[in-house]
C-alpha cells in the first residue's frame, strides 16, 4: 500500500504546485480546474454575446496529448498572432459530450486571467494536473479579450474515461462502531455500486452492494444555482457500507459503480473500541475551506489539504469540518474541485461535516429545502437578530445533502444535526442555520442526545456548528452570537459540554472558559473559532482585547484535538507557515476535567 499511497501523494503535490503558478490577479475564479487564485461566483457577464466582430482565430493553441484518462496531467501551450493581449484578457475552459464548437461562449466551466508574463510574451504554457470535465469527454480552451470577445480556441482534447472513472472517494462513520461508509462519484452506467474490502491488499474478500442517486439543477431553491448556464451534472453519487470490522484494524478497499471500472485500492483504520475511557487519539478540525490557493504564498485551502494529509499519515483518525465546505455558491462544478482536493486524506479517515451558511442559506424556493421533513417541518429560521441572504447561491443544502451521508440517530436530521461516538468522545454536530430554541426539533434532539451520554464510558462531549457563540469581530454579527448564546448556552452548560468548535469568521480565536458572555473558569466552556481552512482572511481585530480572549490571529490553519485520557485533552492550532506539509503549532492549551 505504501507505493500506491506515494502515487496518490505525488499527484496531489503536483496539483498543489500548479496552484502556485497561476493568475497574477486576485480575482474571482471558479476553482474547478485548480488553476489558482480565488474561487468565486461565475462571471457570465464578462462573456459578450453581441457587439463583437466575427470570431477570428488569433491564437495557436494545442495540448501535449490528444487523449488522456481522468486525472492524467496535460500541458496546454499557446501563442497569439496578429493580436496583442492586454491586462484583463483571459482564457476559459469548456467541455461537452458532443460537438464543442456549437457550445455557447457563456457555458464555460472555469476561467483564468492571463498573467503579466503571458501578456508581455504573447504566449503561455499551462500544465494542468487534473483536467476536470464534469464527466464530459471533449474539452477545449477559448481565449477572450478583456471586453469579453473571443479571439481564438485551442484544439480539442478527449478524456477517454470521463463518464466511467470513479472519483471523489470519502469515508464517514455510520453510528455503528463496526462499520465504515465509503461514498464516491462516477458517470456512465450505474449497474452495481459495490465496495470490496479486506485486511490486506491481496484479499479483498468482503463485498457490499450500495446505492446511487443524483440531483438536478431544478432540485435547488433559487438563482444562481437554478439558472447557471454551465451547470455541471454531479454524476452518480454512490455509497456503500463496510461491515463487521474489527476495532483499530487496518483495512483495504476499492469501489466500482459498474463492476468494470474500479478505484485504486486504499487503506483506512477502523474505529477504535468504545469501552476504554482512557483511549488516546487525535483528529483535525476546521471550517470555511473552499478551493482557494492564494498564489502568492500557496496558502489557504491547498495548504489545509496538505497539512491534513500529513496529519492523517501521522495518525490523525478523522476530520471534522463544521460548515462552509466548498464555497460553490451555485457554481456546481466547484463541488468536484473541492472533493478532488480532499480525496487524498478523506478517502483514508472519516470526513464528518455539518452545514454552514454558504451551503444552506436562501431567500426563496423553500419547497426544495432538504432539511424540511417529518423531523423538522419548520421553515428556515429567521429571528429578528438573524442576518443572512442567499449565502448558498441558491443551493439551500441540496448538493451537500446528496453528497454526504452522516450517522442517523433518534430525532437527528441528516447532515443538519446528528451525533456519533468515537472511542471515549461523543461529538454533536448541529446547525447554526436552524432553530434551536427550546421546543424546536433541533433542541429536542440536542436535549435527548445529551441526556443519553454515559460520561463514565464516554467522558468527553464536544459540540460543533458553523457560527460561533463567542466572537466579536463584527458588531453586526455579534447580535447573532448573542442570539446563539440564548439558544444553545443554557443546555450546553447544564450538561457540562467540554468544548465548542465553530467557524464562520475567517480567523482563529480561542477563549478561556466562558459563560454568559463573561470569563468563568469554574463553570464555563472553552469556545474555539477555527474558520481558517481556506477562505479569504478577515480584516477585523475586534477580538484581541476581550476579557475572555486567550489567543487570536488572522492566518490560515487547522485545529488538532488530542484526547490523552479521561481527564486531559490537548488543543493545538497549526498555522499554515512556509512548510505547507506540516505547518507550525502557534497556540496550544490543555482542557482538564473539572
Amino acid at each position: 500500500f505504501f507505493l500506491m499511497f506515494c502515487r496518490q501523494i505525488a499527484a496531489f503535490v503536483t496539483l498543489t504546485l500548479a496552484f502556485q503558478h497561476s493568475a497574477a490577479h486576485d480575482v474571482p475564479l471558479r476553482g474547478i480546474l485548480g488553476l489558482g487564485g480565488t474561487m468565486g461566483q461565475h462571471a457570465t457577464h464578462v462573456i459578450k454575446s453581441s457587439g463583437c466582430s466575427k470570431v477570428a482565430s488569433h491564437v495557436e493553441a494545442s495540448f501535449t496529448k490528444d487523449e488522456i484518462e481522468v486525472g492524467e496531467e496535460v500541458t496546454l501551450t499557446w501563442k497569439y498572432y496578429e493580436y496583442r493581449p492586454t491586462d484583463g484578457d483571459y482564457l476559459a475552459y469548456f467541455c461537452s459530450s458532443d460537438i464543442l464548437h456549437e457550445q455557447a461562449d457563456h457555458k464555460f466551466l472555469d476561467y483564468r486571467y492571463l498573467t503579466e508574463s503571458e501578456i508581455a510574451e504573447g504566449a503561455g504554457i499551462l500544465t494542468i494536473p487534473f483536467l476536470r470535465s464534469g464527466r464530459q469527454h471533449y474539452c477545449e480552451f477559448r481565449f477572450f479579450s478583456n471586453e469579453g470577445c473571443r479571439v481564438g480556441s485551442s484544439e480539442t482534447i478527449t478524456i477517454n474515461d470521463a463518464s466511467t472513472a470513479v472519483t471523489q472517494l470519502h469515508l464517514a462513520l455510520t453510528g455503528v462502531n463496526s462499520e465504515m461508509r465509503v461514498s464516491w462519484t462516477s458517470g456512465g452506467v450505474n449497474i452495481s455500486p459495490t465496495v470490496r474490502w479486506g485486511d490486506h491488499t491481496g484479499a479483498l474478500t468482503s463485498e457490499a452492494v450500495g446505492t446511487c442517486w443524483t440531483y438536478k439543477q431544478s432540485d435547488m431553491c433559487e438563482a444562481p444555482a437554478t439558472t447557471e448556464p454551465s451547470f455541471v451534472e454531479p454524476g452518480w453519487l454512490c455509497t456503500a457500507v463496510m461491515t463487521s470490522l474489527s476495532p483499530d484494524t487496518t483495512y483495504y478497499y476499492k469501489v466500482t459503480s459498474d463492476a468494470v471500472t474500479f478505484s485504486d485500492t486504499i487503506f483506512f483504520v477502523s474505529a477504535p473500541p468504545l469501552d476504554d475511557p482512557d483511549y488516546n487519539f487525535s483528529f483535525i478540525a476546521y471550517g470555511d475551506m473552499g478551493t482557494w490557493s492564494h498564489v502568492k504564498n500557496a496558502s489557504a485551502a491547498v495548504a489545509t489539504a496538505k497539512i491534513s494529509t500529513s496529519q492523517v499519515l501521522s495518525g490523525a483518525r478523522r476530520i471534522d469540518h463544521f460548515g462552509d465546505i466548498s464555497y460553490a455558491k451555485g457554481v456546481s462544478g466547484t463541488w468536484d474541485a473541492w472533493f478532488d482536493l480532499i480525496e487524498p486524506y478523506a478517502s483514508k479517515v472519516p470526513y464528518m461535516v455539518t452545514i454552514g451558511n454558504h451551503e444552506f442559506d436562501y431567500v426563496s424556493g423553500g419547497e426544495n429545502d432538504p432539511s424540511i421533513n417529518s423531523i423538522n417541518p419548520q421553515p428556515a429560521f429567521k429571528p429578528d437578530w438573524w442576518q443572512s441572504a442567499s449565502d448558498s447561491g441558491g443551493e439551500c443544502g441540496v448538493p451537500m445533502h446528496n453528497r454526504f451521508t452522516m450517522p442517523s440517530n433518534p430525532l437527528s436530521n441528516g447532515i443538519f444535526w446528528y451525533s456519533f461516538d468515537y472511542a471515549n468522545t461523543h461529538t454533536i454536530m448541529l446547525s447554526s442555520e436552524h432553530n434551536c430554541t427550546e421546543g424546536s426539533p433541533q433542541y429536542k434532539f440536542l436535549e435527548s442526545d445529551l441526556e443519553g451520554v454515559d460520561r463514565k464510558k464516554t467522558p468527553w462531549v464536544f459540540v460543533e456548528f458553523h457560527r460561533p457563540m463567542y466572537n466579536r469581530e463584527d458588531s453586526a454579527q455579534y447580535e447573532i452570537a448573542l442570539g446563539m448564546q440564548s439558544e444553545f448556552e443554557p443546555i450546553l452548560l447544564k450538561y457540562e459540554v467540554d468544548l465548542v468548535l465553530a467557524g464562520h469568521f475567517h480567523s482563529y480565536l480561542r477563549t478561556s472558559r466562558v459563560a454568559n458572555d463573561k470569563r468563568d473558569e469554574e463553570n464555563g466552556i472553552v469556545h474555539i473559532t477555527v474558520g481558517s481552512a481556506g477562505a479569504s482572511l478577515d480584516a477585523s481585530d475586534g477580538c484581541s482585547e476581550l476579557e475572555w480572549t486567550e489567543y487570536f490571529t488572522q492566518n490560515w490553519g487547522v485545529g488538532k484535538v488530542t484526547v490523552e485520557n479521561r481527564t486531559h485533552v490537548k488543543w493545538e492550532f497549526i498555522e499554515n507557515h512556509d512548510d505547507h506539509n506540516h505547518g507550525a503549532v502557534v497556540d496550544e492549551t490543555w482542557i482538564i476535567k473539572r
